[in-house]
């Protein structure tokens, strides 16, 4: 077991990581998102004809693929990234979010395929998930595509719904109810431009992730170059049909940091019990994006949800405008996803794999810990985008039971346990991730 402490920002580590399990599945390479029910894993592919791996974690210790989802259940389909997964374990449900990859960034083929959906999965037998439904996600016509991007499962005693991202659009936001798994319903359609007055400019000017609060009333909004908002989704909540959802924020209060960094907001996740957020920036190298300097991460002080404002930044010594010049190609030090307690976000950061970060001071975050797993020899589909590093931490990181899963890209799933200032939150945690309430 190894343990990993924070590094290079000139302070002295508070924090650590202990490896306490690997799986590299296969070795494949071009691993995707993350869910967990109970002692089983399902690991998604970023790559066509890869099925979702099933891994079994009953000893954390020594995870192992037991099985995998594949085209006899609708998956590893040419063209087809099973990019995003959630699971709900008591009601039985895996939820696979599907989208095309692309040739380029991601090394899919150019046809072939289906039309992008939502796929429901029975998992009462856990190592044997059926498929129920298919939820296909399309655009209004020919001139206004949609490609479900990421999505936020938010459920209650009674109802699971799916909050998806789904630019371009209009419309770019979807909630659709999957309650019952075998009959998928739309229930709202949404877009922060057309309906919510939002500044439609920007190459990049997409609705790119969503989140919610826990009561599921407010709507965290990610619009790179559109900015930061919130959205009243009190409708949704209370059944009321047709559900009108409304700006919080006025269009001219979003918090937009693009220009002068070229992305602004990628993903949003709230401090159970705070009125702030986390947010990251997704920078991508040339030339699929603006590379170095690579996005970082912000805290957002919500207290006036009409205006939110950036209380505090923390970024890595790769973020800085001095790295630029010795940068590999095809890399990227840029924040991705976080998991967040009352006091510590847990953060994938790509290059830099899994970064802990004090929060408890919003307008001071400090980094206390950082992991950067020892890279696989070789890998069957090494990522043409960004592997110019052999370190790519990507998804949501899960807290299961007090221990930290994650998933590289490249290097498979890490079982790690985190040891220093606020431990004891994500230790005493039965379960938590950053894209849903669960």
């Amino acid at each position: 077991m190894a343990a990993l402490a924070g590094c290079g920002d000139n302070l002295t580590p508070s924090g650590a990581f202990e490896v306490v399990g690997h799986a590299d599945l296969g070795a494949r390479g071009m691993n995707a998102a993350l869910a967990i029910a109970d002692d089983t894993v399902y690991v998604g592919s970023r790559i066509d004809g890869v099925p979702i791996a099933i891994v079994d974690i009953s000893d954390r210790a020594h995870p192992d693929v037991v099985g995998a989802i594949g085209p006899d259940q609708g998956e590893g389909l040419p063209q087809m990234s099973s990019r995003e997964l959630r699971a709900v374990p008591d009601r039985d449900l895996l939820v696979v979010l599907n989208l095309r990859c692309s040739p380029s960034l991601h090394g899919c083929a150019a046809s072939g395929g289906e039309p992008e959906n939502l796929k429901l999965f029975d998992i009462h037998d856990r190592r044997a998930p059926a498929l129920v439904a298919t939820y296909p996600v399309v655009g209004v016509d020919m001139l206004h595509p949609r490609s479900p991007h990421e999505m936020f499962v938010w459920r209650d005693a009674t109802r699971v719904l799916v909050l998806m991202s789904t630019p371009g659009g209009p419309p770019s936001f979807e909630i659709v109810d999957v309650t019952d798994p075998h009959a998928p319903v739309m229930v709202v359609q949404w877009d922060p431009i057309t309906d919510g007055g939002l500044d439609g400019g920007g190459n990049d000017n997409i609705l790119h992730s969503v989140s919610a609060s826990a009561d599921g009333r407010v709507g965290y909004f990610s619009h790179q170059q559109g900015g930061l908002l919130l959205v009243d989704l009190s409708q949704v909540i209370d059944r009321v049909a047709p559900p009108q959802l409304a700006m919080i924020t006025p269009p001219a209060q979003v918090l937009d940091w693009s220009p002068p960094s070229p992305m602004g907001p990628h993903s949003t996740v709230q401090a159970p019990g705070r009125d702030l957020l986390v947010a990251t920036e997704e920078i991508y190298p040339v030339p699929y994006g603006a590379g170095c300097p690579w996005g970082h991460v912000r805290t957002v002080d919500i207290s006036d949800p009409t205006r939110p404002t950036i209380a505090g930044e923390v970024a890595l010594p790769e973020n800085d405008k001095g790295f630029c010049s010795s940068a590999v190609a095809h890399t990227a030090f840029t924040a991705h996803n976080a998991t967040v307690t009352h006091d510590l976000a847990l953060v994938t950061w790509y290059a830099a794999g899994l970064e802990a970060i004090d929060i408890s001071n919003p307008a001071a975050p400090v980094r206390l810990a950082e992991f950067r797993p020892e890279p696989l020899a070789s890998v069957d589909h090494e990522d043409p985008g960004l592997g110019g590093n052999p370190v790519e931490m990507w998804s949501y990181p899960i807290i299961d039971r007090g221990l930290i899963y994650v998933v590289d890209v490249r290097n498979g799933l890490y079982v790690v346990r985190y040891q220093g200032l606020w431990g004891e939150q994500v230790s005493s945690l039965a379960f938590s991730e950053g894209n849903s309430n669960l």
